[in-house]
């Protein structure tokens, strides 16, 4: 019995390693709790992680970077919680907005190093 389990966990440990995956940096809420804002706002990650983007209330709600059309987002997110992931391969600064509520003062940064 007691081989059987290590040969499973052995097996686990194989395929989540052979897997490809990708590296998750963070999870940023469009509309927390009511608010016309990123939450949070303010975010740092390394290049090459990822961003998921989870829409919160007062839909509808975007993701659009600032003169990185190849990283936006322009669909509208319409249902509370739809998501959507993205990829910042490219150390920089990124400026993020939702288009419907930027004037409101929905903005953000993501710093990539």
């Amino acid at each position: 019995m007691i081989i059987l389990k290590i040969f499973i966990w052995g097996l686990i440990a194989s395929v989540c390693f052979a897997l490809p995956g990708y590296a998750y940096g963070a999870e940023v809420f469009m509309g927390a709790n009511g608010n016309l804002l990123f939450d949070p706002s303010d975010i740092s990650i390394s290049a090459g992680e990822q961003v998921t983007f989870t829409n919160g209330d007062l839909p509808p709600h975007n993701m659009v970077v600032v003169d990185h059309p190849e990283l936006s987002h322009p669909d509208l997110a319409f249902a509370t919680g739809d998501s959507f992931d993205v990829t910042f391969d490219t150390p920089g600064d990124y400026e993020i907005q939702c288009e419907p509520h930027a004037s409101a003062g929905m903005k953000g940064m993501v710093h990539v190093s």
